[in-house]
């Protein structure tokens, strides 16, 4: 088994990433491809504003839920909340497949023409994809299992789940606020710390 990525390896990598997308002219990638990613890139930011607003609205006025609705209908056979997470599941899953039918890939526009553009989508896509880091079905299961079950079971207890703590906290809940808090906290130091080293077991 490979040795576990150092915390220092798992640091460069984002900052590699961060550099390469604030490197303007020093960057040769940039160089070559600054006017076409500049200009997709003002277009994704500008769309992801626009739909989060309205995706924000919308998860407000409706109380939508993931965790809500799973835990309604198992409780009280309440199919309201369910049915917007049975709209939402189809809804990505359709998002999804247009994308990637149209070049999305893991986080990125895919762009041939662009030079360095495939260097940049394999170091910062998941730079924790290595083959090596890979080769393990029992890493993803425990993965899943525990996201899953840490997620139901800290949502049910917060009552709601990360999106609707999002849409607490900005109308001013304070719980809500200290779970998004501690919910960003955590993502950061899986993703420095715990995610490199089960890589790497």
């Amino acid at each position: 088994m490979p040795s576990p990525p150092p915390f220092e390896d798992s640091l460069r990598r984002h900052a590699f990433c961060f550099r390469v997308n604030l490197d303007g002219g020093r960057n040769r990638f940039w160089d070559h491809g600054f006017t076409e990613m500049g200009f997709m890139s003002l277009i994704i930011s500008a769309g992801t504003l626009g739909l989060g607003i309205i995706i924000g609205y919308m998860g407000q006025r409706s109380g939508f839920c993931t965790i809500g609705g799973i835990r309604n209908f198992i409780l009280t056979r309440d199919m309201h909340l369910l049915k917007g997470v049975l709209a939402f599941f189809t809804v990505a899953f359709a998002g999804f497949l247009f994308a990637s039918l149209a070049g999305y890939q893991q986080g990125f526009w895919a762009f041939s023409s662009v030079e360095g553009s495939e260097t940049l989508y394999n170091a910062c896509t998941n730079p924790y994809s290595d083959a090596e880091h890979n080769d393990g079905l029992w890493r993803i299961v425990i993965l899943t299992i525990a996201g899953g079950f840490g997620i139901g079971l800290f949502s049910v207890m917060a009552n709601g789940c990360p999106f609707r703590q999002h849409v607490k906290a900005s109308e001013g809940d304070s719980g809500a606020v200290a779970y998004i808090i501690g919910f960003y906290f955590a993502a950061i130091a899986f993703g420095f710390l715990i995610n490199p080293f089960i890589s790497g077991v």
